[in-house]
């Protein structure tokens, strides 16, 4: 009874802040507006701007001296600042583009930026060796280590790379935005302040923090009895179980609709005892749960085609070529995708194709790690019923081109 009642309380100060939102313009956010929250291109426009001290802020090296003493964490004195240059997609051997690159008289700093996207084969690897007294700066949500597909070859200690250095969205751009906010100068700007504002806003929506008033208010709920808290740890000792079991019965919902064998191997969520989807919330990364149906076998040597849909933040459909029934580089070219497919590629790793479901709208896809709205939706059976249709229709209509 009582965790019930810890429930309805914290669901009345969420709603009430909801409405807050709505009457003053908390939800009119031009980074969610304009779809580039989670695009990794964009994102680094933004970030270009701010650190350049020939940005179109027009505040000199200031934002830059906070991020290389915040968030890198480098003693720099002021001869080398006046030295620094930064630079977005710098070209390096390989036709490779480091997303953000600081560079002094002294430094060769390489800053990798991952939202969504995945790492591509021997990345990190490659920009170590561009790096001059420096590591590799790698930027995510929450701080993961790249996969060893990206960074095999560097040396591997107990927490992650050597030659790398994890930074992340969640923790340490936060408090540094936050410190740009604080300066005078950015506050008496309008324009700066609020784009800097909205800017921290969508980086705690995508990891899933709540802002300012309304933590309070939830943690006052939690510290006003033992009872409260003793039903607040209990919530969250059942919360990933809770979430890892959507996934599971997602999959299996969608595989009943679709009403065709499926490829069972170490890709499919209940491959090793599902493994996969029991494991899905114990790590920052993606474990990659997901459905494989064979649709052209032999389309080259050793080379199949399959229909599969899967989870990595969102949740994915499309084409993907394994060789040997095993995932990897692309194996087809362009042409060959578009000759087989009718699809112009969208290559990633051993993907040929693939979009979000629904639509392929990042803003209405569930996010299975950012927990956003329509995540939520899905514990409302009619809205599952409905996703799970639409999911399994989508396959269908994939194994039917």
């Amino acid at each position: 009874m009582e965790t019930l009642l810890l429930l309805q309380n914290i669901n009345a100060i969420s709603k009430k802040y909801e409405l807050l939102n709505q009457k003053t313009g908390g939800y009119f956010n031009i980074f969610d507006i304009a779809k580039i929250a989670t695009d990794e291109v964009r994102i680094c426009r933004v970030l270009f701007q701010l650190l350049s001290p020939k940005g179109n802020h027009f505040q000199g090296n200031t934002y830059l001296k906070s991020f290389i003493s915040n968030v890198l964490n480098i003693d720099m004195d002021e001869k080398e600042l006046t030295s620094v240059r930064v630079f977005r997609e710098y070209v390096i051997d390989k036709r490779r583009r480091i997303d953000l690159v600081i560079e002094s008289s002294d430094r060769f700093i390489p800053i990798e930026v991952k939202i969504y996207a995945g790492d591509q084969e021997g990345q990190c690897f490659d920009y170590a060796q561009k790096a001059k007294n420096s590591k590799i700066y790698y930027l995510t949500l929450f701080g993961d280590n790249p996969t060893e597909y990206s960074a095999k070859g560097l040396t591997k200690d107990i927490s992650g790379y050597d030659e790398v250095t994890v930074i992340s969205f969640s923790v340490d751009i936060l408090r540094w935005l936050e410190c740009c906010l604080s300066q005078i100068e950015t506050l008496r700007i309008a324009s700066i302040r609020e784009v800097i504002i909205q800017f921290m806003a969508v980086i705690r929506k995508l990891t899933n923090q709540i802002e300012g008033d309304e933590k309070m208010e939830i943690k006052e709920v939690l510290m006003s009895s033992s009872d409260n808290m003793r039903s607040a740890m209990a919530i969250q000792s059942s919360l990933d179980a809770a979430k890892a079991s959507i996934i599971d019965k997602l999959f299996r919902t969608i595989e009943s609709k679709v009403g065709i064998d499926k490829l069972y191997n170490e890709y499919d969520y209940e491959f090793d005892n599902s493994k996969k989807v029991v494991d899905f919330y114990s790590h920052k990364y993606s474990t990659f749960p997901g459905i494989s149906y064979n649709y052209k076998s032999s389309v080259k040597k050793n080379t199949d085609i399959w229909v599969r849909i899967e989870i990595d933040d969102r949740i994915y459909i499309g084409y993907c070529c394994p060789v040997n029934g095993k995932a990897g580089n692309q194996p087809l070219s362009d042409m060959q995708i578009e000759e087989i497919l009718r699809f112009e590629p969208w290559v990633e790793n051993w993907w040929a194709y693939w979009e979000l479901i629904p639509d392929d709208d990042e803003n209405i896809c569930p996010d299975f790690k950012g927990l956003n709205e329509p995540f939520i939706s899905l514990f409302d059976d009619k809205y599952f019923e409905e996703f799970t249709t639409l999911c399994a229709d989508k396959i269908k209509e994939y194994l039917n081109r």
